[in-house]
This record gives C-alpha cells, sequence and structure tokens, in this order.
C-alpha cells in the first residue's frame, strides 16, 4: 500500500508530514496591507471596515494561536511555526507595509482625487497644497497630506524662512511636527 500512495504522490496528503509553509504568512501580510490602505481612505468603506478589522484580528488571532498549539500538541513544531508567522510577519513588517500604503495613498490622492475628503487647499504659487486624508470619524484626529516644495513645514516655525501666509494655516499645527513620506511629501495628525 506504501509503494501506491508514493507512486501516486500523495505521501504529503495522506500522511500529514511537519513542514515549513511561508505561503500563508505572506497572504496575511497582504491582506493586512489591503485593509490598512481601505481603512486610511475617507468614506463609507473605512467607516464600517474599520471596526469590523478591529473585531475579526482579534477573531482570527484567537483562532491562530489555538491552531498553533494544535500544531505543538500534534508534534509538529515547524507547521506550529509556521502558523505563527501569520501574526508575526505582519508585525515584523509593521513599517514597510505602512509606508507601501501610505505612498499608494499619495498615488490615489494625488493623482485620481479619490483618497481625500473634498477639494485640495492650494497656496497661490502651488509650492504647498494640503489634502484632507482624515477618515471623517467625528471627534477622530485630523489627519493632512501636505505637498511643500520647500520643504520648511519639517522644521519648527522659529526657523522657518518662508512667508507662514503661503502655509494655509497649517504651520502652527504642524510645523516641525510632520512624519517625512517621500519627495516634498509630508503627513500631520493634530
Amino acid at each position: 500500500m506504501n509503494a501506491y500512495i508514493k507512486s501516486m504522490g500523495l505521501t504529503g496528503v495522506l500522511m500529514e508530514t511537519d513542514r515549513w509553509s511561508f505561503k500563508p504568512a505572506l497572504v496575511s501580510s497582504i491582506t493586512v496591507a489591503a485593509v490598512e490602505l481601505i481603512c486610511q481612505l475617507p468614506g463609507l468603506a473605512s467607516f464600517l471596515l474599520i471596526p469590523l478589522s478591529l473585531l475579526g484580528y482579534g477573531i482570527t488571532m484567537l483562532a491562530i494561536l489555538a491552531m498553533a498549539l494544535y500544531c505543538v500538541i500534534k508534534k509538529r513544531p515547524r507547521r506550529g511555526a509556521s502558523v505563527l508567522l501569520v501574526l508575526l510577519l505582519p508585525v515584523l513588517l509593521w513599517r514597510p507595509i505602512a509606508w507601501s500604503t501610505d505612498i499608494v495613498h499619495i498615488g490615489l490622492t494625488v493623482g485620481f482625487g479619490a483618497g481625500q475628503l473634498g477639494a485640495p487647499s492650494k497656496s497661490s504659487d502651488g509650492h504647498f497644497v494640503t489634502y484632507d486624508w482624515s477618515v471623517g470619524f467625528a471627534g477622530g484626529p485630523s489627519t493632512v497630506l501636505i505637498y511643500d516644495i520647500t520643504d520648511e513645514i519639517a522644521v519648527p516655525m522659529a526657523q522657518q524662512t518662508h512667508p507662514q501666509s503661503s502655509e494655509l494655516g497649517i504651520a502652527e499645527e504642524c510645523a516641525g511636527r510632520v512624519h517625512h513620506l517621500i519627495s516634498h511629501y509630508y503627513v500631520c495628525s493634530f
């Protein structure tokens, strides 16, 4: 019987082997990135998805931990570690995932106007533009994408040489407290 199973290539299917599998962890990371991007966009999708994702992450985490424990009990430590990677890989790659979703969000906002609330505010010379990245929750933090060709929004108000009137009233809240994304784009939450 064993010769027949081996000849048909069914050894991995019929006999549960203990092996590494990175595909579920990769799919988990891609799913986390997609959910994070959708939760950043304003509108009904993020309004519903943010609370549902918190609940879903909690339930999924408990199920994955139970599955990993089951694999360890059944003496399949590599499979159990592979299952734990589904939780750990998105945590370990959180900064690159968040940065890449922010870059995609910039592309949607600047290129298509889809990732913002309302219309962008521009200075008269066009060197300073703000986009409202707030999700739309009442009482939530205001998040603004800032395009500053002079890059002076990154320094404190006392060190700025550009006139404050060109910064559309954002400089008081964000000067020196912004997070640089790419090129002349910054994010400020207040």
